[in-house]
């Protein structure tokens, strides 16, 4: 790299994921399997690849889950910390209570990621922006694809956020862009936030923007959130590809049919079972002769033999 690289980055992962109810119900989102580890280890490849060598966790909901998918994550180089909190602190508050207790060091900008999202982007062009000093907080962005899905943010001529508006068709002239949950903070920013609970559009992008300090900048890169049980089942088919993956840990009886699914952790798949296109995980059950297709069964699930699940997500036996 010829600019200077961060030296700690933090990834929120302490939220409810309200959204993707029912299966955040038994694994936080960021904790949710994908066939190459939990979705929070792709932020936390991201830090790695941008030159991180420590990165901040923070923890709330089901939080012993998250501990867990985080432990069994190795980065070379770069040191895992976690920040438990007690209440939820949001966003920004997150924020606040690992800089109040010294885990974000006390020098220079911070990189700032969501848990929650698939994340394969350059960040070198944000990195070097924020280098220079002009911004306080410098939002990375993306073409926007779906401008009627999500939030789009306007820049105006100096690549300073103009206005962040709700998901929508775009106006006359206007050239919409998508922020990835992908951010570098000043240290001057991350220390005016109160140690308050909050969010960081209120109490971090609110202030900066009326300095005339937000910035953005367009990376190269893709991004795919992980926010709803539909977008989680496509977003482990698209890393299928379609190809099977079986967890060492799981029962796969010879006689079963695996089709472009992923079978996770501590499942069973009996005798002449068929699984299409779909996910079974956390100690899912597929008795003899069933069939599941495009589904997600995830925890203490039992599909009874001979039953047929389709397009359904299940996290209870019924």
């Amino acid at each position: 790299m010829s600019h200077k690289p961060f030296s700690v980055a933090m990834v929120l992962a302490a939220g409810r994921g309200e959204r993707m109810r029912p299966l955040s119900d038994i694994l936080p989102k960021p904790a949710l399997p994908l066939p190459e580890g939990p979705v929070i280890a792709s932020p936390l490849r991201l830090a790695a690849e941008t030159g991180i060598r420590r990165v901040v966790v923070n923890t709330y909901h089901l939080a012993d889950h998250l501990v867990e998918a985080v432990a069994g994550l190795e980065f070379d180089g770069m040191e895992i910390q976690l920040s438990r909190e007690t209440d939820l602190m949001g966003t920004a508050g997150g924020l606040a209570l690992a800089r109040d207790r010294g885990l974000l060091g006390d020098d220079g900008p911070v990189l700032v990621l969501n848990g929650d999202g698939v994340l394969g982007l350059q960040l070198d062009s944000l990195i070097a922006r924020h280098n220079r000093g002009e911004d306080c907080v410098t939002l990375a962005l993306l073409p926007h694809l779906a401008p009627e899905r999500w939030s789009r943010v306007v820049l105006d001529a100096a690549d300073r956020v103009d206005r962040i508006l709700p998901p929508g068709p775009p106006e006359p002239e206007e050239a919409p862009f998508l922020y990835p949950g992908v951010m570098a903070v000043s240290r001057a920013a991350l220390d005016a936030l109160p140690s308050t609970a909050g969010e960081i559009p209120e109490l971090l992008w609110r202030p900066a923007q009326e300095a005339g300090r937000l910035g953005g900048i367009v990376v190269p890169g893709h991004w795919r959130e992980v926010g709803t049980p539909t977008d989680y089942l496509e977003v482990v088919l698209q890393r299928l590809a379609g190809r099977p993956t079986i967890h060492p840990s799981a029962e796969v009886h010879p006689t079963a049919f695996i089709e472009a699914a992923f079978v996770g952790r501590d499942t069973v798949v009996e005798f002449g079972a068929r699984v299409d296109a779909s996910v079974v995980a956390e100690g899912a059950v597929v008795r003899r002769g069933a069939r599941v297709t495009r589904s997600v069964l995830l925890g203490p699930v039992e599909v009874q033999a001979g039953e047929e699940v389709m397009e359904e997500v299940r996290t209870e036996s019924r």
